[in-house]
């Protein structure tokens, strides 16, 4: 007898914690309410002609994180070589003379070997005055054989900026996301 209440209590666990997993579907009215100005998040979507983003997936953080955590991954928009300067989206990314390079392919080991079109992710400081600073930025171009669609999408992770409820916009480091009926709400608790 012991040994089937045991079984049952382990199969209630065990169901208890798949539904928790199980993502609810909110409306796009639910998501805004879920999040607030200086929340770290974690948002993806389809780049669109004004460099806004349509949000696929946001992903509610928690943590220790600090204020060079920021990153951003999309495609090299432009290179200002003068300026020691790239775009990502219409964000300016200045070069700092501490910034490191990565590349799996060895193709990328300095500024000068960037290429508008690469897909990359830069991590470092958001600032303020609307820029990033990159503590390292990785080209992950080879992404782009197994998924081209990442060429046109666009991944952040950053503190809400701010949220406009009547526009159904969220803004991070710069970035307008339009929250639409496809968004999807994911929680950073397992």
């Amino acid at each position: 007898m012991k040994a089937r209440v045991y079984v049952f209590i382990a199969l209630i666990a065990a169901l208890s914690s798949a539904a928790a997993q199980i993502k609810m579907k909110k409306t796009p009215a639910e998501v805004m309410a879920a999040l607030k100005p200086g929340q770290w998040v974690k948002m993806e979507g389809v780049i669109q002609k004004d460099f806004s983003v349509l949000c696929m997936d946001i992903k509610a953080l928690t943590g220790d994180l600090l204020e060079d955590d920021w990153e951003i991954t999309a495609v090299v928009r432009k290179i200002e070589k003068e300026k020691q300067e790239l775009a990502l989206l219409l964000l300016p990314v200045k070069i700092q003379p501490s910034t490191e390079f990565e590349d799996k392919t060895g193709m990328v080991k300095e500024f000068a070997d960037l290429k508008p079109g690469m897909l990359v992710e830069a991590d470092g400081m958001y600032l303020k005055d609307g820029t990033f600073l990159p503590k390292e930025i990785e080209n992950v171009s080879a992404e782009l054989a197994g998924e081209p669609r990442l060429q046109n999408e666009a991944e952040i992770v950053g503190k809400v900026d701010k949220i406009n409820v009547d526009k159904r916009t969220v803004t991070v480091m710069g970035v307008t996301f339009h929250i639409i009926a496809a968004t999807e709400l994911k929680s950073a608790l397992k």
